[in-house]
């Protein structure tokens, strides 16, 4: 994988893992990984990235997704990314891959632009997803 988007990859996910709702583990072995983070480049699809999960039916929960990021778009001058938007992009699609929406709100998981980091509302939300009664 390009050393950039590697790089981009752990930094959005040490970002996920501070806001204490969630927690990304790294592993070694693809076999054992719940989501795989990868990269492509194309330019027939018109997104910087994408997530792309296997879902049960029956659940509804997901069985394992697969985060890219695009060259085509995030490599390219043309196209303006910088550092910290293609940490924002990886930071949207891996909030994608543990079960976040877009929105139109000031947030991670505006749908184009990649201009904003985790943002409360995004904490928020995932606390919803995941908060367990006790």
């Amino acid at each position: 994988m390009d050393s950039r988007f590697q790089e981009a990859y752990l930094e959005a996910i040490q970002n996920w893992n501070q806001i204490g709702a969630f927690n990304f583990e790294l592993v070694t072995e693809s076999s054992k990984a719940d989501i795989t983070a990868t990269e492509m480049n194309d330019g027939g699809t018109p997104v910087a990235g994408e997530a792309e999960s296997q879902t049960n039916l029956l659940t509804g929960q997901f069985l394992s997704v697969t985060v890219r990021l695009n060259h085509y778009y995030l490599s390219n001058p043309y196209y303006g990314y910088s550092y910290e938007r293609l940490v924002h992009t990886a930071e949207h699609e891996l909030g994608h891959a543990i079960g976040l929406d877009h929105t139109d709100e000031k947030s991670v998981m505006q749908p184009a632009g990649s201009f904003y980091g985790i943002q409360e509302e995004d904490v928020a939300n995932l606390r919803k997803i995941y908060e367990t009664s006790e």
